[in-house]
């Protein structure tokens, strides 16, 4: 079976808590460390591609489009908590860990 690359390349952006997107929780969290996605600088930057093969290992269909992941990453990575919070109401604040 073929290995499954580390999604957007080596780890760029600084480690980010995963969990504060709605969607991953202690167990989606894992999954994504174990294919090297830590930060969400990655998970902004993912290809359709990228959410294919990690789709594929996650066992989602379409999931990750549906709770918005990249949009919630992107707000994530540039630091635009204000923005995040009135989006995503209902996803992790800062202490959520």
């Amino acid at each position: 079976s073929a290995t499954a690359k580390p999604a957007a390349g080596p780890a760029s952006g600084k480690p980010g808590n995963l969990r504060r997107l709605i969607g991953i929780g202690p167990v989606n969290e894992k999954l994504l460390k174990a294919q090297g996605v830590t930060s969400f600088a990655q998970i902004a930057s993912w290809t359709a591609a990228d959410v294919k093969r990690i789709e594929d290992v996650m066992n989602f269909d379409g999931r990750i489009a549906r709770e918005r992941w990249i949009e919630q990453a992107k707000l994530l990575a540039a630091g635009n908590e204000k923005e995040f919070a009135k989006q995503f109401p209902t996803a992790g604040t800062l202490s959520n860990s």
